[in-house]
């Protein structure tokens, strides 16, 4: 059951450009060069791929020293959903053989940037991700999406905070289920009523600034001390 689950993934990201209309979807190209690297140099077992959107993708353009001091990976693709991040997880995390990842997907779901919200099917992208890194040998640890009460590249959509709160709470409940740790960044830059992100915390009201990657370090840190 396992290997059929694997081998239906794999089919699907196989056929991502019919499904999808697109070249590249996933954005394969965008890390392979980097990937060919890694995977010609030696592992020495401690890697730690950081998968995500530009969330994840502007925290290595500010905070460098953060991932080539740590051995961390970063495989952040501004603007991406979960569903291309599933499509390439195998690229971007399995082939690498890291000894952990660290999975911060739904913001770009919630705004709808190429597929109509569903929480069921974000919440299923996010655990088929973990289940494959797990059956792969890789540690997981998951991570709360960030608080947003509105996305300034849909201005349309007024319940993003609602639908922030409840994706999270769904994945922090899987998360204990199956002793995988929750890195809880929400609690610790929201503010106010209204559910945002920290003004003195964030470049704008979806993306932390270098002091709240500066929250955000130690709480994913300690995470990754836990299971490494």
């Amino acid at each position: 059951m396992k290997k059929l689950f694997t081998m239906m993934l794999l089919a699907f990201a196989g056929l991502s450009t019919t499904v999808c209309g697109q070249d590249d979807f996933a954005n394969f190209g965008r890390y392979q060069a980097d990937n060919e690297r890694l995977a010609a140099e030696a592992n020495n077992g401690k890697r730690v791929v950081f998968m995500g959107n530009s969330i994840t993708q502007n925290w290595y353009s500010m905070h460098p020293n953060f991932f080539t001091e740590n051995g961390y990976i970063g495989r952040g693709i501004g603007g991406q959903t979960s569903y291309q991040m599933l499509l390439r997880f195998y690229e971007d995390v399995i082939n690498l053989k890291p000894a952990a990842v660290v999975i911060n997907a739904g913001t770009n779901d919630v705004a709808i940037n190429n597929h109509p919200y569903s929480e069921r099917r974000t919440f299923q992208n996010i655990v088929a991700m973990a289940t494959l890194a797990k059956e792969n040998g890789i540690k997981v640890i998951l991570t709360s999406v960030l608080p947003a009460a509105s996305f300034a590249w849909r201005p349309e959509i007024t319940d993003a905070a609602d639908k922030i709160a409840s994706l999270n709470a769904r994945i922090k409940k899987y998360a204990e289920k199956n002793g995988y740790p929750y890195v809880d960044y929400y609690s610790a830059l929201v503010f106010g009523e209204n559910r945002e992100l920290n003004p003195d915390l964030r470049k704008d009201v979806a993306h932390p600034n270098e002091a709240g990657y500066d929250v955000m370090e130690p709480l994913v840190q300690k995470a990754i001390r836990r299971v490494l």
